[in-house]
């Protein structure tokens, strides 16, 4: 017989192993502040290399002896390399990354990301070249598991500034990486330039596997990858503005991908000076698109906080549609190195938005496998939108210009519609734009199923 005392006690002590148990889950391992410093950190890294072979990549064309009058569809083709394997692999990241580690799934870019740039350096012709592009695709999926580690440990005021400052090393790398590049490669030249790429992403690998650590989990789903894709699906689809996010992102991501490999080629084709001038030339003009969008990516997370993320998207997608179209009609260099610095301000706004929002729609079980959808859209543009340039470019380099300046302005139309969409359908309904989306998502089926 157990004396009531004594099973009291046994009561008691149970009780409080149970609560630090769940004391221990809740509190976080890692700082929110020092995962902030090196995920941007690693952004600055990475799009500091891909901004330099993306650059540079026409001039290394001539270097690997490819006819000048191929260097346009080489340049295309090159862009969408990686997402052969990069769109079909995309979705499992996450999932993996929710069922066994996001902390693998985040080092495992960066090691990728040392040994593609070690190849692309040391490329004797353009089909090695090639390969080294086409390793890009194991790079991707990091993006949203990053994010979506540091969601789970920032305090939700202060979301969007961290979302905002986390995105902001990818803007930050494509600054000072361009026109340290140019030196670079008119200097020792584009190879040695490559392999200093190489060498800093495998010691931001290093870096990562010391400082990031995996957040307890309060539960196991038990769920194979393929239906944790599917859950993460019916997330998505059971959702109309998840929906609408995503058709929206994609309309405005195909825009700007079409443009993107195209505008050292517009540089080029403006361009007066001396040649050894001109990968300096280059650089300047996106160092400064790099620095303009750098400082302005936080402000527009911080001011989605603000005045609500439904207000910046079509002001950004706008902002951008013109910026391209300027870049496409300009007549000499200085209306496009302007063009290209004003698309700079406000394309970091776009992603910073959209990740924010469905940060907010995910449940923190599959938000992991949510927001690596959420680059689904913006990966696919980026397949289809350089060939798509690649044809147009071979008939005028303005093509893909004015073409994506028109699919910029649709997704603008379609954030405006968002926006009146959102509005009238939780008219009375919570106070704040951002919590009618998450009223709208939380209301579906599968939500409250999961709840």
């Amino acid at each position: 017989m157990v004396e009531p005392g004594k099973h009291m006690l046994c009561s008691l002590e149970h009780a409080m192993q149970l609560e630090g148990v769940v004391m221990d889950l809740a509190r976080p391992r890692n700082d929110w502040r020092i995962l902030l410093l090196v995920f941007t950190l690693a952004g600055v890294v990475e799009s500091q290399a891909f901004g330099h072979l993306s650059a540079f990549t026409p001039l290394y064309l001539q270097q690997l002896h490819v006819p000048r009058r191929q260097i346009p569809e080489w340049t295309g083709i090159l862009s969408a390399l990686a997402f052969v394997i990069g769109i079909p692999l995309l979705p499992f990241w996450g999932v993996w990354a929710d069922r066994f580690s996001r902390k693998f799934i985040i080092v495992r870019s960066a090691y990728i990301e040392g040994l593609l740039f070690t190849v692309a350096a040391l490329a004797p012709n353009v089909y090695v070249l090639a390969l080294a592009r086409f390793l890009a695709g194991f790079v991707l999926g990091n993006t949203g598991v990053m994010l979506a580690l540091l969601a789970d440990v920032t305090p939700r005021q202060r979301l969007g500034l961290a979302v905002g400052l986390a995105s902001a090393g990818f803007p930050l790398g494509s600054s000072i990486g361009p026109f340290l590049g140019g030196l670079i490669a008119a200097g020792p030249g584009i190879r040695v330039l490559l392999l200093i790429d190489a060498v800093a992403s495998a010691s931001i690998g290093i870096l990562l596997t010391f400082v990031v650590h995996d957040e307890p989990k309060l539960r196991q789903s038990g769920q194979s990858a393929l239906q944790g894709i599917s859950a993460a699906v019916r997330d998505i689809i059971y959702s109309p503005v998840v929906v609408r996010l995503f058709l929206l992102y994609f309309a405005a991501m195909f825009g700007y991908s079409m443009v993107m490999p195209f505008v050292p080629l517009r540089l080029q084709q403006l361009y007066l000076g001396p040649a050894k001038l001109l990968p300096t030339t280059i650089g300047i003009a996106l160092t400064a698109a790099g620095i303009a969008m750098a400082l302005t990516t936080p402000l527009w997370g911080r001011l989605g906080d603000r005045i609500g993320r439904w207000n910046t998207l079509p002001t950004c997608i706008g902002a951008v549609a013109i910026g391209i179209f300027v870049e496409g009609l300009a007549p000499s260099i200085l209306p496009l190195q302007a063009a290209i610095v004003w698309v700079g301000l406000f394309l970091g706004g776009i992603g910073t938005t959209v990740v924010a929002l469905l940060a907010l729609l995910s449940p923190p079980d599959r938000r992991s496998s949510i927001l690596n959808f959420s680059l689904l859209p913006s990966q696919l543009s980026w397949f289809f939108a350089p060939i798509l340039g690649a044809a147009l470019a071979s008939l005028s380099l303005r093509l893909p210009f004015f073409v994506g300046a028109a699919a910029l302005g649709g997704a603008c139309v379609l954030a405006i519609a968002l926006v009146v969409y959102s509005r009238r359908d939780q008219a009375g309904a919570p106070s704040t734009e951002d919590d009618v989306a998450a009223s709208s998502a939380v209301s579906s089926p599968v939500k409250a199923a999961s709840r």
